[in-house]
Order: C-alpha cells, then sequence, then structure tokens
C-alpha cells in the first residue's frame, strides 16, 4: 500500500515538474534509453583550494557527497600547459598538450593566437578533429571553450558573444518560463543584488590598494555575469537536458577562475563563488536522479588550478615584453629592427577588459584577422606565467643559448628552456640542467607530478609552435611570477596549477592515485559504450 502511494505521489509530481513542462515549452524532444553522464567543471579550482573549501564548509553538497560515499575525491593532473585549451583538447579529442600555452603564433601561418577568440578557439578546434574523435558528438556542452563536437554548444568560445546569447532566447517563452520558476527566478535576483554589493565592496578595496579605477569598474559587470547570470543560464539548461535524456552533458562554471585571477586563488571573493556553484551542482544532481529517461552519473573535475602570483611589472617596473625588446635589441646595431607590434599595455588592457564572452563577437573576430605577425622580427607571447620567445629568422644554436643566459641575468625570467641537439635545456638562478633528467632541480623536489610535469613541459618546448625561447615565472623555492596583471594564475608548470581535482561517483572510481584529462575521457568512453579514439 505504501508502495503505490509512493509510486502515486511521483507521477503526480512528474505531471507537475517545471522541468518537464519547460522542456515541452521549449519544443524538446525526449531522447530515450541507455545510460547518461553529466561533466562538471569548476573551472581553476586546485585541490589544495578545493580542501580548504571543503573544510570552511563553503562547498556543502560535495562534502556531503563525499562523506556519504557516493563520490570519490583525488587529484586531477592538468598537464603543461597548465590551461583550458590544453585540458579540454586531451578530454575532448584525446590530444595532449595540443597548444604550448594560451597565446602562442602559428609558424606556418604567421599568425598570433589567443585561445578564448572565436576565431582561434574555432582553429585549434579543426585541428583536434582531425587527431581525435570528438568525445561530446552526441551532447551538448555550455561556457567551454571547444565545443568536443557536441550537437549543441552554448555559450562557449567557438560560438561566444552576447549575440549568440541572445539569440538563443525567445522573448515569450523567456516570459513563460519566469512565470513557471518564479521563485528560482526571484532567488537569483536575491543573489545577484548580494553580488552586486560585494562587487562594489571589492571595488573600494581594490581602489584602496592602489589597483587601476577603470580595471576595478569593469570588474563589477563582469562579476555578476559571470558568477551569477552565466551560472543559472547553464544550470536552467542542463536541468533541461537530463529531464529530456541528452546521453552526455558538459558545462564548465567560470566564476572561481575568474575571481581567483583578479584577487588570488585562497581569496575570500574567489571561495565566495564557490558556494553558488556548489548549490547549481546539488541542483543539477537532484533533477537528473528524477530523469525518467537516462540513468546518469554525475563527474565533478577542475582543469587546473592557480598559483598566488606577483606581476612581473611590480618586481622590475616594467613589462616582461619591454625588458625582454630591450635585453635583445641592446645587443643590435641596426635600431630599424625594433618591432612595433601592439604594446604590453595595449594587449593587456584588452585582455583584462574581459573575457569572450563580454566582448562582440564580430569586434573579436575582426581584432583577431588583423593580428598577423612577422617571424623577422621578435615576437613574445605572454598570458600568465608562461610564454614564448620567437627570435628573428632562424638564430643560431649558440645565439639561443646566449640569450637564454640574458633573460635569466638581465631580464631575471626565473626558469628559461630551449632545445639543444635533441634535448630540452633548463635555465634557472640556480645553473643550467637537462629538464628530462634533472626535473626535481627545476620543479622541486616536493612536486607532486614532477616526473609527469617534465615530460609534458618538454613536449611543450618540442611543439612545432613554440618559440625559440620557452619562459616560465615558476621557482620552486622564491614567489611565482606572472607576466601579466593577476593576482592567481596558471599554465606553467607549478605544484597548484597542475593540481586540480576530479570527483568520480563511486560506480565509476578508479585504484589511481590522481587522473588526467585522458583517464577521464577513457573512463566517460568505457562508461558510455564508446570505442576508443582514432
Amino acid at each position: 500500500m505504501f508502495k503505490r502511494f509512493r509510486q502515486l505521489l511521483q507521477q503526480i509530481r512528474r505531471i507537475l515538474s517545471r522541468n518537464v513542462w519547460a522542456v515541452r515549452l521549449l519544443n524538446l524532444s525526449p531522447m530515450l534509453d541507455g545510460r547518461g553522464i553529466v561533466l562538471i567543471q569548476i573551472d581553476g579550482l586546485s585541490y589544495t583550494q578545493f580542501q580548504k573549501a571543503l573544510d570552511n564548509r563553503q562547498l556543502p553538497f560535495l562534502r556531503k557527497q563525499i562523506q556519504m560515499g557516493r563520490h570519490g575525491v583525488k587529484p586531477m593532473y592538468s598537464g603543461v600547459p597548465s590551461t583550458t585549451p590544453a585540458f579540454q583538447g586531451e578530454l575532448f579529442y584525446g590530444v595532449k598538450s595540443c597548444v604550448p600555452a594560451f597565446e602562442f603564433i602559428v609558424r606556418d601561418e604567421n599568425q598570433r593566437h589567443i585561445s578564448f577568440y572565436p576565431q582561434s578557439a574555432n582553429y585549434l578546434a579543426h585541428r583536434l578533429e582531425k587527431k581525435g574523435t570528438p568525445l561530446l558528438s552526441e551532447g551538448h556542452a555550455y561556457s567551454t571553450l571547444f565545443t568536443g563536437g557536441a550537437k549543441e554548444a552554448r555559450y562557449c568560445s567557438q560560438n561566444m558573444g552576447l549575440e549568440s546569447i541572445a539569440r538563443s532566447i525567445n522573448p515569450l517563452k523567456l516570459v513563460l518560463l519566469i512565470l513557471m520558476h518564479a521563485g528560482k527566478f526571484l532567488r537569483i535576483l536575491t543573489v545577484t543584488v548580494i553580488e552586486f554589493i560585494l562587487a562594489v565592496t571589492d571595488f573600494f578595496r581594490g581602489i584602496a590598494a592602489g589597483r587601476k579605477f577603470v580595471k576595478e569598474l569593469v570588474f563589477i559587470p563582469a562579476r555578476i555575469a559571470i558568477c551569477v547570470i552565466l551560472r543559472e543560464l547553464i544550470r536552467f539548461r542542463i536541468k533541461m537536458d537530463v529531464t529530456r535524456g541528452v546521453p552526455i552533458v558538459c558545462a564548465n562554471f567560470l566564476g572561481y577562475d575568474e575571481q581567483a585571477h583578479r584577487r588570488g586563488p585562497d581569496s575570500r571573493f574567489a571561495h565566495w563563488s564557490l558556494k553558488g556553484i556548489d548549490d547549481a551542482i546539488k541542483d543539477i544532481y537532484r533533477t537528473a536522479n528524477r530523469s525518467r529517461n537516462r540513468e546518469y552519473q554525475l563527474i565533478i573535475y577542475s582543469d587546473h588550478g592557480q598559483e598566488a602570483v606577483t606581476w612581473y611589472g611590480t618586481c622590475f617596473g616594467v613589462g616582461v615584453k619591454d625588458a625582454i625588446r630591450h635585453a635583445y635589441y641592446d645587443h643590435q646595431t641596426d635600431t630599424k629592427k625594433k618591432s612595433h607590434e601592439m604594446s604590453d599595455n595595449a594587449l593587456d588592457g584588452l585582455y583584462k577588459k574581459s573575457r569572450a564572452f563580454f566582448l562582440n563577437q564580430r569586434f573579436l573576430e575582426k581584432f583577431q584577422s588583423e593580428i598577423s605577425v612577422s617571424l623577422d622580427k621578435l615576437q613574445i607571447t605572454t598570458m600568465g606565467p608562461l610564454g614564448h620567445v620567437y627570435l628573428p629568422s632562424m638564430p643560431e644554436q649558440e645565439k639561443i643559448r646566449a640569450f637564454a643566459g640574458t633573460l635569466i641575468r638581465t631580464v631575471h625570467i626565473p626558469l628559461v628552456l630551449f632545445q639543444e641537439r635533441g634535448k630540452i635545456i633548463a635555465m634557472n638562478a640556480h645553473g643550467i640542467f637537462d629538464l628530462e633528467r634533472e626535473f626535481e632541480a627545476i620543479l622541486g623536489k616536493d612536486h607532486p607530478f614532477a616526473d609527469q610535469t617534465a615530460r609534458d613541459l618538454a613536449h611543450v618546448c618540442r611543439h612545432r609552435d613554440a618559440g625559440d625561447i620557452v619562459i616560465s615565472g615558476w621557482d620552486p623555492n622564491g614567489p611565482q611570477l606572472s607576466f601579466n596583471i593577476e593576482s592567481g594564475a596558471h599554465g606553467g608548470p607549478g605544484r597548484e596549477e597542475t593540481r586540480g581535482v576530479v570527483l568520480l561517483p563511486k560506480f565509476l572510481d578508479t585504484d589511481k592515485s590522481f587522473m588526467r584529462a585522458l583517464d577521464l575521457r577513457h573512463l566517460v568512453m568505457e562508461y558510455m559504450g564508446s570505442s576508443g579514439t582514432k
């Protein structure tokens, strides 16, 4: 009798479900049968910061999942470069270190690429599709950099822009959906107001700390858009997907990463954003468990961590690109050889106005199409703590080694790497080393993934689009530097930036002490019954 009553309540609940009615309102056809999986990426959250957030009860739902034994937790090795495009290239296509850094030059085309630009993301995705099978070909993707071959992708760098978001919303249906979810809509408004108050408070603190007025002002709407609006759009879309039975769904929550870049990975403002992400994951988990169309498994992971850093210019009074140019051209007799490329400040200003989410897509594509470079001149790409120096006109090996030494002694770059007779030579303040054999001297004896990181860093140096010299702000014994103005950074071989986190349902847990993106890819494909990569 009790069983029948419970079944009746479940049927009534399904009939009255706002998610079910929303699916009908949006004319979304059900996708029946088979297994399902939901992949949630918490961008930029290191294993250390994850554990701190658990201890401080900033992730109450995930904490309960672990305590109840429903999910196991272990470190996630990001690979090098420790960036989203490199991680997603490995996860979505099975290709390790698909980019040499977040910003780099394609040598064959003399074109500068910055990974969050739509045109650059598309270019990289096309290269990846030739090498591996897309993981999300039967699913949906939200706020990822690459779409992974998804049938439907929204808010991703490949199709990003406020215009694409506006086109995805039907005004009449939007009104009806708001009325159906009036309670949650009011909650979102409340959270938005709270976030606005915190953002304004943070704005005045930033000004008091000597930060630039315009950059602090721009950060207020950026923070609200990423930490609240984008998060809630993703939450809503995923709930619709699992209600109708989409087989695989992948989404990236950006709030923590954006805050950590601005204020540091251990800052209160960065950790505050985790509460909203945890609540969204809880909502998605419960909706997925009630799905009548598929049996879903939920995997939560981060693609990398972040290092607490100091901007290079704070220490030396000049941007790193200008410092490198001065060091290089001081030894040149022909001053006309100096490059008149866009200055550090102009590029940094563009980077920090916002991520691709806030910029008009046509503007981004126009800007990207105009960034052609000449490798007959010195070129430098730096975005974060990992950069590349492209020396003019195929320099001799002796000149590369000599200039690498200059970068250590005169420019004060913590770590410099280059190829020499098949080996990767690493220089720092303590000497000259063979990276692959003496990696502890470069990475530190307590690095959690020293051997894997050394191999991947060597692969970066050998990448076809790498610079003649690779520079890094990593110093295992001292403060970490970033080549951009930020308080938290990633991209290099550091302890925190390479150590993310993954939470696997007990059903899918493995005996591995840690995982990397390729392991997660194989796990998902095996669970979904897919074949291997090409």
